[in-house]
């Protein structure tokens, strides 16, 4: 398991959901949470419809949010 500084519901367990980050204890994925909201699901209604915490889908947010930041722009457009 991997620890994940700052986060109290999230783990990466190896061999779990191809390593994915999950809430603690399950297999529910950041990636499952954000597909349900990105529906139009309310965080309140993610967390009851997956028997999970409210804090962990607000968790999952911060940690994409945090990811995308991360990402490295490797091109520009042309200003043509």
């Amino acid at each position: 398991m991997v620890v994940l500084p700052g986060y109290k519901w999230l783990e990466v367990v190896s061999g779990r959901r191809g390593g994915r980050s999950t809430v603690k204890g399950t297999r529910i994925t950041v990636d499952d949470i954000l597909e349900m909201l990105v529906v139009g699901w309310k965080p309140e209604e993610v967390a009851e419809e997956l028997e999970i915490p409210l804090e962990a889908v607000y968790e999952a947010l911060r940690f994409a949010s945090r990811a995308v930041k991360r990402v490295v722009v490797v091109a520009e457009a042309s200003s043509r």
